[in-house]
């Protein structure tokens, strides 16, 4: 049961339809292959719910981040790194074969691009080759994945508006936590190629830097706590603790005693 139908991108003319159930789940690239490359070592994770999406994707090269607990610890060599990650989150749309991911907030900057494939699914596994660019990517469900679905959207924190778009989803045992910046980014090809061309002071660099995607459980010995994300400080962390998260009416879920109000955008999961 979806509570909310979300407001469309920019380029969309009618909101989503609910993808087709057998898209739902957290789905682990196990291949990237490109014209120019071969990918089988970066840690992909893509979560979907009826009508959003979470896109996780972090390079095997990853340095070492030990000792370091926030953005502004980082030295040079770090933060050029943080800027080389993937990842993104919003809205999904499926025609047929082809699957549109519709951006809402991205790492990297908009660069006038549409990203779309063509997705053949096979129980467990799904191929996804590129409509609008030459790649072939492989899939595969992760089967504490399956189960109920949500995705919430941050209304409120402390009693005040929040700063910045945040937003839960959630997919079986499997939650991702995504929190996008204050201001978007100017357009650019990338952005390496932003920052190259702009010479961002450092303040301005890492508020450029300060979008979080993250992954975890929300069951198991350390339910909702971070095991992988695009800021290597948040690994660790929790993003709520077990039954702090309550559905109240059609709409809402209260976290804790009110100190966060989410409100709900899908709902097909018994509770959180």
């Amino acid at each position: 049961m979806t509570a909310r139908i979300p407001v469309p991108p920019a380029d969309m003319i009618e909101p989503p339809a609910p993808v087709p159930a057998h898209y739902l789940g957290v789905w682990q690239r196990s291949l990237l292959e490109t014209p120019a490359a071969r990918d089988m070592t970066s840690r992909v994770l893509w979560l979907q719910t009826p009508r959003w999406h979470a896109d996780l994707r972090i390079p095997a090269d990853r340095p070492d981040f030990a000792g370091v607990t926030s953005l502004a610890e980082c030295d040079d060599a770090q933060l050029a790194w943080l800027a080389t990650q993937q990842g993104f989150c919003g809205v999904t749309q499926v025609d047929g074969e082809r699957c549109t991911w519709h951006r809402q907030m991205d790492i990297q900057p908009t660069n006038g691009g549409r990203d779309t494939g063509r997705m053949i699914v096979d129980g467990e596994r799904m191929t996804e080759t590129g409509i609008e660019a030459d790649y072939l990517e492989i899939w595969e469900r992760l089967p504490h994945s399956r189960g109920g679905v949500a995705a919430l959207e941050l209304a409120a924190e402390l009693g005040r508006q929040p700063a910045r778009p945040t937003r839960l989803l959630v997919a079986g045992d499997c939650f991702m936590f995504v929190r996008g910046r204050a201001a978007r980014l100017p357009r650019a090809a990338d952005l390496n190629t932003l920052i190259a061309h702009a010479r961002p002071d450092r303040e301005q660099l890492l508020a450029w830097l300060d979008i979080e995607i993250s992954f975890g459980r929300r069951s198991g010995p350390t339910p909702w706590r971070i095991e992988h994300s695009t800021l290597p400080f948040r690994e660790g962390h929790c993003v709520t603790s077990p039954g702090a998260l309550q559905r109240r009416g059609h709409q809402r879920v209260v976290e804790g005693r009110g100190e966060r109000r989410w409100m709900i955008l899908d709902w097909a999961v018994t509770t959180l």
